[in-house]
């Protein structure tokens, strides 16, 4: 698991400092969490689009079916202050949801993700409590996914697109209100670097230099 602090420094934004920790899966950990999820349909396409859009679980769990262009891999949320934004993703994850939505989506209900209650059989959207219980059954099996949240996953999306594109598109993308938010990985990226030039030094050093 990746971490990083980032601070919002008062010389430069004022006099509120504000501090929060940036957390984001490693390649390793999105490969064991892919293997984790492959076998339950509606979280294999709950994680895909977690981590390939960015949005908010909240954002995610409040779609309905009506919501998604399927054939432009594209979705509109509603994000923080009613704001609108569009999400997009890619034919890995297209695979993903549509394998969920021809298997296992109820018909009957309009949301998206839906889940069934097991005494009653009345189906409606499934809740964040049921997927978070789910999330946590699919996790425990592997000690690299100990401590991983599902929020993380946004992290992780914000933190492999810092220096892809532009930071305003980014903090677009993500919803954020306000740009200092999204500058929060650019710290995280140069954390990451810094990681790996310091690793690098330590295979280099019995290279001699001409």
């Amino acid at each position: 698991m990746g971490t990083q602090r980032s601070a919002t420094h008062k010389a430069i934004f004022g006099s509120h400092v504000s501090e929060e920790i940036v957390r984001f899966l490693i390649p390793e950990q999105l490969n064991v969490l892919y293997k984790a999820v492959a076998n339950d349909l509606r979280m294999n396409a709950v994680v895909h689009l977690l981590h390939q859009t960015g949005c908010r679980i909240a954002e995610l769990l409040a779609l309905d079916i009506s919501d998604i262009d399927l054939d432009k891999y594209k979705f509109q949320v509603v994000g923080k202050g009613n704001k609108q934004r569009w999400c997009f993703y890619s034919f890995d994850a297209a695979n993903a949801l549509n394998k969920y939505i021809k298997e296992e989506r109820h018909d009957n209900c309009p949301a998206l993700f839906t889940a069934q209650q097991p005494v009653t059989k009345v189906v409606k959207r499934i809740s964040y409590r049921t997927v978070y219980k789910n999330w946590r059954e699919l996790i425990e099996p592997y000690p690299e996914l100990q401590g991983v949240r599902i929020h993380d996953l946004r992290h992780t999306f914000a933190t492999e697109r810092v220096g892809l594109m532009d930071i305003v598109e980014l903090g677009a993308l993500m919803g954020h209100e306000s740009i200092q938010t999204t500058l929060r990985y650019q710290k995280v990226t140069s954390a990451r670097a810094e990681e790996v030039a310091r690793k690098a030094f330590s295979s280099l050093t019995n290279t001699n230099l001409a």
